[in-house]
């Protein structure tokens, strides 16, 4: 969500990244700055990652991928070799085995808290148009840990005593061993980085804004707007099974237009779409080997990617007095599939990585705080502030992360 408004609020700008759909920690308005007044604003947003809504909106783990029933079939497409897959199905058929057999469980679990610092400068050009610039700094810390339940012990053992037999006691022990801890043994077979608890601190993707007022009355305005999102952050590490990005490596283009109808001396009702062009790019992907797993040793560092495009309305209500500011408004946002190709590996290889990645999001926001305004044009105060607290809550969706979102943001105006 993008929003400007005038002495009395802030400039806001939303999520000061695309990619995936991302809850809005701000509501919709068409004021814009006057004439030759700044607005100096910094926000800081706090999120976690724990729980997503997936592609038939259940509620699930973001490690969702991790924990996995491993079968014999897993096991042998897990093979790169087709040698070592022709042993093992032999394996399996001496044991009287067969593919859908479990040998047990994969387990995982990951937590992520992250918190944005974005400084927003934002300049009154004229008495109808407003600039601004946002410079995201993403602080993230993650926490990872995997297991695995063994299910099925003298599966296990079985399977051990025939690579035995066949005279490979270093691949029985293998076996044993990548059984005992199944996802850092297969991230370290496919050349990943070890799985582990990560703190970092980056650029996130810079965004400039413009936005002008295109019709002013008494009781009604609008604002048209544009924006520009410069890959200025951090896309996901290829080699990394579970990675914190601050950007997404490529350029987004968005468009909007922001109504405000004034009720009455408290109260506003305002509305805004947005669109979002994603341009397509090129980037490092790992290409998966089977649609039921995107761990892959095989990495095309000149993949085409075309992240979908994302369109949003929003609605809120909002009362101020004295001061005193309070509001709470609906968003819904819709993000188009992925696509990727690539010529290293079968085109439908390169589609697997198009699986759930349409996204919809419904959520809701509520927000409160106190402004100088009032107090400064009666010169009771020496300058014009603005304290905002907004909470936002992620309602229903698809393919999204649903935890709730706080963020607090302070302005002057000068």
């Amino acid at each position: 969500m993008k929003k400007i408004i005038m002495l009395g609020m802030c400039l806001g700008l939303g999520a000061a990244y695309a990619g995936d759909l991302k809850a809005p920690f701000s509501l919709p308005s068409a004021k814009v700055l006057p004439k030759g007044v700044r607005n100096l604003s910094y926000k800081n947003v706090m999120a976690s990652a724990e729980n997503k809504y997936g592609a038939n909106g259940e509620n699930i783990s973001v490690a969702n991928p991790l924990n996995k029933n491993i079968t014999f079939a897993d096991v042998i497409k897990g093979k790169t070799d087709p040698v070592d897959q022709g042993a093992l199905k032999q394996v399996m058929l001496n044991m009287g085995a067969s593919e859908t057999d479990s040998f047990g469980q994969s387990t995982g679990q990951v937590n992520v808290e992250a918190t944005a610092h974005v400084p927003v400068f934002a300049w009154g050009f004229t008495s109808k148009l407003t600039g601004a610039i946002a410079v995201p700094i993403i602080k993230s810390s993650m926490n990872v840990s995997t297991g695995v339940i063994q299910q099925n012990q003298a599966l296990h053992d079985q399977m051990a005593q025939q690579l035995a037999a066949k005279g490979v006691d270093y691949k029985a022990a293998e076996f044993v061993n990548k059984m005992a801890a199944p996802v850092p043994s297969k991230a370290d077979e496919y050349g990943y980085k070890p799985v582990q608890n990560e703190n970092k601190t980056q650029l996130g993707d810079i965004k400039l804004v413009a936005k002008y007022l295109a019709l002013e009355s008494d009781l009604n305005r609008i604002v048209v707007s544009t924006d520009v999102t410069l890959p200025t952050g951090h896309d996901k590490d290829v080699d990394k099974l579970v990675d914190v990005p601050s950007g997404d490596n490529q350029t987004d283009l968005g468009f909007g237009v922001s109504y405000d109808r004034v009720l009455n001396d408290y109260w506003t009702v305002s509305t805004e779409g947005t669109y979002t062009f994603q341009l397509p790019g090129r980037t490092p992907a790992r290409i998966p080997m089977y649609s039921d797993s995107k761990a892959t040793p095989y990495v095309d560092n000149n993949t085409q990617r075309d992240l979908g495009d994302i369109a949003s309305v929003s609605a809120a209500g909002k009362w101020r007095l004295e001061g005193v500011n309070l509001a709470a408004g609906y968003s819904y946002q819709y993000k188009g599939p992925d696509r990727f190709s690539g010529n290293a590996y079968a085109s439908e290889r390169y589609g697997y990585l198009e699986q759930e990645t349409e996204q919809q999001m419904h959520s809701v926001v509520v927000s409160g705080g106190y402004d100088t305004l009032s107090l400064f044009h009666a010169k009771k105060f020496p300058v014009p502030l603005s304290l905002m607290l907004s909470h936002t809550r992620v309602i229903k969706g698809m393919n999204v992360v649903n935890d709730p979102i706080t963020a607090l943001d302070f302005s002057m105006f000068f």
